[in-house]
């Protein structure tokens, strides 16, 4: 009878030891968790499938369509469509430029072309919703029964597609895959807070014209409203750098929206305040957004 004991033991040993063997592994092949008001994208995510198509070259840079697939809305399959500004030269650092709300890669292209003038490659998209990635992107109201259902949110996934966009880039072969930088304009800029305290591989993270939402734990439907507010994620870019810079003419997203979502971050962290700018990029915000770009790859080949 001590023998069978000793068997039937061993036996629960095994079955335990294999239990928790396979649900450490099935937790770290998770892609997408949700926990506290707070969801997260694992940073083992699968190498991405692209494809690039040149439409232009010049003396500085070449400019390509990129095309790439990211994870579904429901039952919906999406292939997102960007365009990526390669400078000639290898090793060089990167940007992933997120678009504000409605704006369209053409349109962010002009801002692209001005980081990519200073050596950074470059890849703006077309969020959900817009351009030729198109389908569908729902509003909070519409999202968050989305989310009830335990499935992925629009909100949660288009910060899934601005991580996607950086494995793209780390996967080109001229760039520096360990020196990239998450930026936004507005609603990109938010999308850029969240990314840049989930995935700390990236080397900082620059938001323009952008805040949180500042919604409270005692509003309804806390838990999605908390988890798609930069707000409540902003603190965890640490020890990334960050940058936010913003116009004092802004009547979309006022200054002060800004600097009180700038001031739950942790340190290192800069706020640029720009005289006579109104929403999104303007041309006295080039000296801030290229500096910052510079100290945090530090990237000085061009002067």
């Amino acid at each position: 009878m001590k023998i069978k004991r000793r068997y039937v033991y061993i036996f629960c040993l095994i079955l335990v030891v294999l239990g928790l063997f396979l649900f450490y592994r099935y937790q770290s092949t998770q892609v997408y968790s949700f926990h506290d008001h707070t969801f997260a994208y694992s940073s083992s995510r699968e190498p991405p499938t692209f494809s690039t198509t040149l439409i232009e070259q010049n003396v500085s840079y070449n400019v390509y369509h990129v095309t790439f697939e990211s994870r579904p809305l429901l039952d919906q399959s999406t292939t997102m469509y960007g365009l990526l500004f390669l400078p000639h030269e290898s090793n060089v650092p990167g940007v992933v430029l997120l678009p504000g709300g409605g704006v369209k890669k053409e349109s962010e292209a002009k801002v692209a072309r001005i980081i990519a003038k200073e050596g950074f490659a470059v890849l703006t998209i077309d969020q959900r919703g817009i351009g030729e990635t198109g389908g569908v992107y729902l509003d909070l109201e519409r999202d968050y029964h989305v989310f009830q259902q335990g499935k992925e949110p629009v909100q949660h996934l288009s910060v899934y597609d601005a991580l996607a966009t950086f494995d793209v880039l780390r996967h080109v072969d001229t760039i520096d895959k360990n020196n990239i930088v998450m930026a936004g304009e507005s609603m990109g800029g938010r999308y850029a807070l969240i990314a840049g305290a989930l995935d700390h591989r990236l080397k900082g993270v620059v938001a323009i014209s952008s805040s949180g939402f500042h919604f409270t734990e005692d509003m309804p439907y806390a838990d999605y409203l908390l988890s798609v507010d930069p707000d409540h994620y902003i603190a965890n870019i640490s020890p990334l750098p960050l940058a936010m810079i913003h116009g004092t003419n802004d009547t979309t997203i006022p200054l002060a929206n800004a600097q009180q979502t700038f001031g739950f971050a942790q340190e290192p962290k800069r706020f640029f305040t720009v005289e006579g700018c109104g929403h999104g990029y303007c041309e006295k915000m080039h000296d801030a957004l290229i500096s910052s770009l510079k100290e945090m790859t530090g990237h000085n080949i061009y002067n």
